[in-house]
């Protein structure tokens, strides 16, 4: 009974090795011949040991179902060898594989970088050449506003040194010819004498007057011009100038000035801001009517700033146009901006011509 038992036993485990190697066999088949006659071997054995036990003779089986056992673990020793070594080679496979996709993303991801880049280099480039574009019509723009300018700079100039020769050559054809005329002349009595010797003064005054104006406008337009700076208050200059203007104008010119500048102390050349004030509030020519100037001047200390209004002014009235009075306009332009301030005449009518200047007490 305890033979039938072992029998039983090693019956049961050859089955189910045999069920596992033919599950083995099924999954991962191997062609190799070897194999093949191995399995053969170990079959023929067990169908050898199983005749054995059904003829009664358990333990001549029992040795070839030991014998059968052992080689199938060689069999399953070298399926399992097999199998790792496919499973292996499956493994270099994948790998192969993998380092191939890794090449072939890393060689994309290169790829779209450089395009990335090169795209921006372009647009970089692109923007680039944009402004550079737009800097071109912009410095274009410029040189036809420049060159604008300068024709109509030298068209002025040229009306300039026009007008200029035709006013120097008037009183300088009067010196010359009453000159001669007073030198030629003999019969000529006092009064004639006293009359021409009149005209030539008048006429060298005009000229020399005119000559130095256009080297001031000159000197100013160049910043060449040299100034005697001093401190003056402007309160008091104010209380002077009326007297100054009645005695100047012969009883001619009468000005209503309102002051009210307070404490301001101005540093500038005095004789030529006087000057500049004479050239607003006098005749530039010579002319007998009576005149009332209303000049209002004003110092507001928030700012620093000195503001004055000078309305029917003789130097903006149309009726005195001329090239004097350009000159005089031109010449006190430039002088108040030198000193931070402003002038300007405002022409929105001309029924009472104003002229309207300021200074920066801070500056001068």
């Amino acid at each position: 009974m305890k033979k039938l038992l072992i029998i039983g036993a090693v019956l049961a485990l050859l089955l189910s090795a045999q069920a596992a190697d033919t599950k083995a066999t099924s999954q991962h088949p191997l062609p190799h011949q070897r194999l093949m006659e191995m399995q053969y071997a170990i079959n023929r054995g067990i169908r050898q040991a199983d005749s054995l036990v059904r003829a009664g003779k358990p333990e001549e089986a029992l040795s070839f179902y030991k014998k059968s056992l052992k080689s199938k673990d060689s069999l399953y020793n070298l399926v399992t060898t097999s199998q790792m070594k496919e499973i292996l080679s499956l493994y270099n496979v994948d790998k192969l594989v993998l380092q191939k996709e890794q090449r072939r993303s890393l060689f994309h991801q290169i790829s779209l970088l450089i395009s990335i880049i090169i795209i921006i280099a372009l647009l970089f480039f692109n923007i680039r050449i944009y402004r550079s574009r737009k800097r071109l019509q912009e410095d274009e723009k410029e040189m036809k506003r420049l060159t604008a300018i300068a024709e109509e700079a030298n068209e002025i100039k040229s009306r300039f040194l026009t007008n200029m020769s035709y006013n120097i050559r008037i009183p300088l054809n009067n010196v010359v010819g009453f000159s001669q005329l007073m030198t030629e002349d003999t019969g000529l009595n006092e009064e004639e004498k006293r009359e021409y010797s009149g005209i030539i003064q008048n006429n060298s005054t005009e000229l020399i007057q005119l000559v130095n104006n256009v080297l001031d406008l000159s000197r100013l337009e160049a910043n060449m011009m040299k100034f005697q700076l001093q401190n003056y208050n402007v309160q008091e200059w104010c209380n002077e100038l009326p007297c100054l203007i009645q005695m100047q104008s012969e009883g001619r010119i009468f000005l209503e000035l309102q002051a009210d500048a307070g404490d301001a102390i101005i540093h500038t050349d005095v004789s030529r801001f006087t000057q500049m004030i004479f050239n607003m509030l006098l005749y530039p020519v010579e002319c007998q009517e009576t005149r009332k100037v209303r000049m209002q001047l004003n110092y507001q200390p928030e700012n620093q700033e000195i503001s004055c209004r000078i309305e029917n002014s003789p130097l903006a009235d149309p009726a005195f146009a001329s090239q004097k009075t350009a000159i005089h306009q031109r010449i006190a332009e430039l002088f108040f901006q030198h000193f931070g301030g402003s002038f300007r005449i405002e022409k929105e009518s001309w029924e009472i011509p104003t002229i309207v200047f300021t200074l920066n007490s801070a500056t001068l």
